[in-house]
């Protein structure tokens, strides 16, 4: 029998959205942020949540429900990460979601499952990983429970305006690297937009049905009206500010002209690539005549 060649993982750092990394960066530097994050985490309880996982939802594995789990260790190899616990809850609306921070987990509800197909499903649960990979999840958890309860939680009176709108959009932003990564995992941008699709319309019937082009278009047009007066930009800000995703034609096209970049496939490539010596730091497969990495510079001999 043919030996099957281990696959590569990508490395979040190549495909890390820069939107993503400048809200980061700008979260941390608002005063008030690191109080709040310490005062989050004196209160956060990860056996809490597990427990409540536990018991409200059904865990899915090998054994439970296998037809759902087995899509889930081909992603966090193709990732390199290891392999979050995963649930099924009831919830007819559309979602998935992941807490934690050494404990981790992905809920998918029931509404999810019955109106994705098994690769949209598959999608959506790279999507996640791509959040765990990204190194995110710690944030959105605090992220999703303070703006949930607000002043609920104790020390989170801390969290000013400037820091909730902050929250938001970081959260908005960190979406756009997900969606990157579900593009890396499924190598085709065109089922991570048609999973854009299918959330907007909200019908499976229906989402067969759309061309895919025009809902591209959708987000040129949205960007014109962006760029037509500051006015007009602002009024989209004031109606994402309390949002937690992006708008979903503006996803669809961003993923689209992402993967039509080198940087894309280059990380494709580098997947499939025969084993080697790699560079120490950027992970590149290296050849013997290099005296310095040829992706990052470093010094190999």
């Amino acid at each position: 029998m043919k030996e099957e060649k281990e696959m590569n993982s990508a490395n979040p750092r190549d495909y890390y959205h820069p939107q993503d990394r400048e809200a980061l960066e700008a979260l941390k530097q608002i005063p008030g942020f690191s109080a709040a994050l310490k005062a989050f985490m004196k209160i956060f309880n990860e056996n809490m949540i597990r427990g409540l996982n536990m018991s409200n939802k059904v865990r899915i594995t090998d054994k439970q429900l296998p037809q759902l789990y087995r899509l889930l260790p081909p992603i966090c190899e193709k990732l390199g990460i290891a392999e979050p616990e995963l649930y099924l809850e009831m919830d007819p609306t559309p979602n998935a979601y992941t807490y934690g921070d050494s404990i981790i987990s992905i809920t998918v509800t029931s509404g999810l499952v019955d109106l994705m197909n098994e690769e949209e499903i598959k999608v959506v649960l790279a999507h996640e990983c791509g959040h765990i990979a990204c190194r995110h999840v710690l944030y959105h958890t605090m992220a999703r429970m303070v703006l949930g309860a607000g002043s609920a939680i104790p020390g989170m009176d801390l969290l000013t305006t400037a820091l909730k709108f902050a929250l938001f959009h970081w959260e908005r932003c960190s979406e756009f690297s997900c969606d990157r990564a579900a593009a890396i995992v499924m190598e085709d941008p065109g089922p991570v937009a048609r999973v854009m699709s299918l959330l907007a319309s909200g019908s499976e019937k229906i989402s067969s049905q759309i061309n895919m082009e025009l809902y591209m278009e959708q987000a040129k047009e949205y960007q014109h009206l962006l760029d037509r007066s500051n006015w007009d930009k602002a009024l989209q800000y004031l109606a994402l500010m309390n949002q937690s995703h992006p708008f979903l034609s503006v996803r669809a096209a961003e993923i689209n002209n992402w993967c039509k970049t080198r940087a894309y496939e280059n990380i494709i490539a580098y997947i499939h690539e025969e084993g080697g010596d790699r560079c120490p730091v950027c992970g590149t497969v290296i050849q013997e005549e290099w005296m310095f990495c040829r992706q990052c510079g470093t010094k190999l001999k």
